[in-house]
């Protein structure tokens, strides 16, 4: 098997090399005649050729010539083609993100092949870049995979929300970002960059929408001038649609505005100022369990769905599971504001980012077959300074970044015989040092060279209600049918604590011979992480439009602390990156080729998940488990034919294994809930080993494509049609690799025909996304108690509908 992967990958390399060769005449020969390149950059198409592209604003297409369309990304902190930057990058347009529906995180998915985003509990993300990521719900614990809104690192993949509207484009970086980037970006970072003012500029839009689920969405903006050199952007976002579930959850309730002002104050002066506000509501994320039909999408607290949990057994509680509450909710509000400046200087331009960020989470959710209740409120602040120019041969960037956060978190686990009631208080302070250098060695060669070194100073107080109840008549064989479950409460009831909160550590419970055991950890644990990363590379351009580049690149995400009465304290993950890519465009900017080869060695990741401790209680831990090794290859393939005729294809090929991936659990309630086979281990534990398989979102294949065609219909107008396609193979949807955690292979397909009014600004869209109503698990997590049960968690259904929309 090693050895056809490897062919797999060598194959792919050697296409990319062999397809340089061939093609390296053609660009050459373009080029004869024009203008030579600047120092380092490769030359675009002539001036003189009717086929020439203008050159576009940062995210925004070229006018349509006959050519292929240009994209200028920010990925690398300063402005460059996207055909042009040596990294491994998806950037998707905005008229991209509305064709394919994208109104939250969690739909990335269908627009960028290497991504995995899935929702896990209320409005908690997960994020995975080929295999690399963690599941993350609480406040301690760090996504793998950077979220960023202009500039600006979100800390809390909760608050990673109510953002897509109004927006210039995503960009999806593959791969660590251990230099330019802030903290904790192994797998990589998405860049969410919104509509900027424009200056001296008076223009808007406004589209509406209507669609199955009783879906209505309002998104709008309106551009402002203050003078030539001047402007504000007000936009705004309405969004509801009812449940995708048969009881009511997986609703939307969205409300969202976002101001920002803009301003030439000089020459060498340029100032942005944003701020922007978003509640969400409604009943929040919703679920199904594994067993009832996914087509049928039954919510969890449904009627079939409580029948389920009624006759599942609770074991050391001596009775059974009851049906849960339909009583889940999300009010969460999301805040914040930054400001840019960026300040041409003898030295170069300086951009000063200041930023801060407030959420505050209040939710309810059953989606992992428990209530998880939480209320938390996180607020950060975050400034990063950069000084970048070009000197000759040498181009540079330089900077400095600093991060405090604080989050207060009040939250239960409740598993109806067990509850963790928390109390977390975190903070942490984050110090970086960055560079990176880029040297011209003749106007086609370049090296490049980054370093940062990273220093997170963490420190916590964890407070934790430990409660379980205990039948001790099971240790004869006997029952305690009738217990009641434990309170489904944010805080622990007064009934269950002494005098003045004192601790009870046993007491009856019920009339059934139950009792409940009390403990309480209390954690202040601190610690500091640091660590180099670095970045080096080649670049080389075979021509005017074809770039070959090869990188290696380390990341690091910083350890910290979990609650639990063993030790709570998880170390950093690494991961080195090779990368070897070809960037192409052929036959006057009409074909372009893009292909990449990676190898990605993920060292010590960080996995969160339940797990039993010493004595018998639930946690939800992080720890560190052993190497991953990730082998790959992706070609991605634009075609513009006939004028009015574009294709796209992309095929994503990757061979994820773990290496080394052992981890102890012990064996005091039994076997261990996983699919890796395990042995008894030292200390009543069993050590499971995972070794040799594939981690969780991790598709061995992952294939997209799509048409657009435009149709000219003269003085009637003119009709936009657009079909776009994706399959990926099966994938584990969760940590516990059990064979109910496997997501079969599925494709998806979009369609949208949009119809533009002559003589108007107005066009009419009629749309169906996922159009087969393929019911696709997500994320899928066992009751920690009762691992019988399993919730899965659906990505949406077929939704279809009109859209209005109208642009000045």
């Amino acid at each position: 098997m090693r050895r056809i992967t490897t062919l797999k990958l060598s194959t792919a390399i050697a296409a990319a090399m062999f397809g340089q060769l061939v093609f390296a005449a053609d660009a050459a020969a373009q080029s004869v005649g024009g203008a030579a390149p600047p120092p380092g950059q490769a030359a675009d198409t002539p001036a003189a050729s009717p086929q020439t592209n203008p050159t576009p604003t940062a995210g925004q297409a070229t006018t349509d010539t006959g050519g292929l369309g240009d994209i200028v990304v920010t990925a690398q902190r300063r402005e460059e083609n996207l055909q042009k930057a040596a990294i491994a990058i998806t950037a998707v347009d905005s008229s991209t993100l509305t064709r394919a529906g994208v109104a939250d995180s969690a739909q990335l998915t269908r627009v960028a092949p290497a991504l995995q985003v899935s929702t896990i509990a209320g409005s908690a993300s997960t994020f995975y870049v080929r295999g690399v990521g963690n599941f993350t719900t609480n406040s301690l614990s760090d996504a793998a995979v950077s979220f960023n809104v202009d500039g600006v690192a979100i800390a809390r993949s909760l608050a990673a929300q109510a953002v897509f509207y109004d927006l210039e484009r995503v960009e999806v970086l593959k791969g660590p970002q251990g230099t330019l980037y802030g903290r904790n970006s192994t797998g990589g970072a998405i860049n969410v960059i919104t509509a900027k003012p424009a200056l001296g500029e008076l223009s808007g839009n406004l589209n509406a929408e209507y669609g199955n689920y009783d879906a209505v969405k309002l998104t709008g903006a309106l551009n402002l001038p203050l003078g030539d050199n001047g402007a504000v952007r007000i936009a705004g976002l309405f969004s509801n649609h009812d449940g995708y579930y048969t009881d009511g959850s997986g609703d939307d309730r969205t409300r969202a505005v976002r101001v920002q002002f803009a301003s030439k104050l000089t020459d060498g002066f340029k100032l942005t100022v944003g701020g922007d506000y978003a509640h969400q509501g409604g009943r929040g994320s919703g679920a199904t369990l594994y067993g009832l039909d996914p087509d049928k999408r039954i919510g969890i607290t449904a009627p079939a769905a409580d029948a389920m949990f009624a006759s599942t057994f609770a074991g050391l509680a001596g009775t059974f599971l009851n049906p849960l509450g339909n009583d889940f909710f999300n009010d969460s509000q999301y805040w914040g504001m930054y400001a840019q400046a960026d300040i041409k200087t003898p030295l170069g331009t300086l951009t000063v980012l200041p930023a801060y960020r407030y959420a505050n989470v209040k939710q309810r959710s059953y989606g992992g077959a428990l209530s998880y209740n939480e209320g938390l409120v996180d607020d950060q602040f975050s400034v990063e300074t950069r000084l970048s120019s070009d000197v000759g041969r040498f181009s540079y960037i330089l900077g400095v970044y600093y991060l405090d956060e604080r989050a207060k978190e009040l939250a239960s686990y409740n598993q109806q015989y067990f509850t963790a009631f928390t109390n977390f208080l975190s903070r942490t302070k984050s110090y970086a040092g960055f560079g990176r250098l880029t040297y011209r060695l003749t106007d086609r060669f370049r090296l490049t060279g980054g370093v940062r070194y990273t220093v997170d100073d963490k420190a916590a107080n964890l407070y934790s209600n430990n409660l379980v109840v205990v039948c001790p008549a099971v240790f004869v064989g006997g029952t305690c049918l009738g217990t009641p479950p434990l309170p489904n409460t944010f805080l622990i009831p007064p009934s269950l604590q002494g005098p003045g909160g004192a601790l009870i550590p046993v007491q009856p419970w019920g009339t059934s011979g139950a009792i409940v055991q009390n403990s309480r950890p209390v954690l202040n644990p601190s610690k500091e992480f640091r660590k180099f990363t670095y970045r080096a590379g080649v670049e080389y351009d075979l021509g005017p439009r074809s770039l070959l580049y090869a990188t290696y690149e380390t990341g690091f995400k910083s350890g910290g602390f979990f609650s639990s009465i063993d030790d709570p304290v998880y170390q950093p993950e690494t991961i080195d990156a090779i990368t070897i890519g070809s960037k192409n465009r052929f036959f006057d900017n009409r074909l372009q080729i893009n292909l990449e080869g990676f190898r990605w060695i993920y060292k010590g990741q960080q996995v969160t998940h339940f797990k039993l401790n010493s004595l018998g209680d639930t946690e939800f831990v992080t720890e560190n488990v052993g190497k991953t090794r990730i082998l790959g290859a992706e070609v991605e393939v634009r075609a513009r034919v006939f004028g009015n005729t574009t294709l796209n294809a992309t095929a994503q090929y990757l061979d994820a294994k773990y290496q080394n991936f052992t981890y102890a659990n012990p064996a005091l309630l039994g076997l261990p809930v996983t699919g890796c086979p395990f042995t008894p281990g030292a200390n009543s534990t069993f050590v499971v080993d995972c070794s040799g398989r594939r981690p969780p979102n991790a598709p061995e294949w992952t294939l997209s494509g799509g048409i657009e065609q435009i149709v000219d219909l003269g003085r009637a107008g003119r009709l936009t049609l657009n079909v776009d396609a994706r399959y990926q193979t099966w994938i584990y949807t969760a940590f516990e690799e059990l064979p109910q955690q496997i997501q079969k292979g599925y494709a998806m397909l979009d369609v949208q025909a949009t119809y533009e009014v002559p003589g108007s600004k107005i066009s009419i869209s009629g749309f169906a996304n996922n159009l087969t109503n393929e019911n696709v698990v997500g994320f899928s997590q066992p009751h920690p108690r009762a691992p019988s049960l399993i919730a899965e968690s659906l990505r949406p259904p077929r939704t279809y509908g009109v859209r209005v929309g109208y642009k000045f």
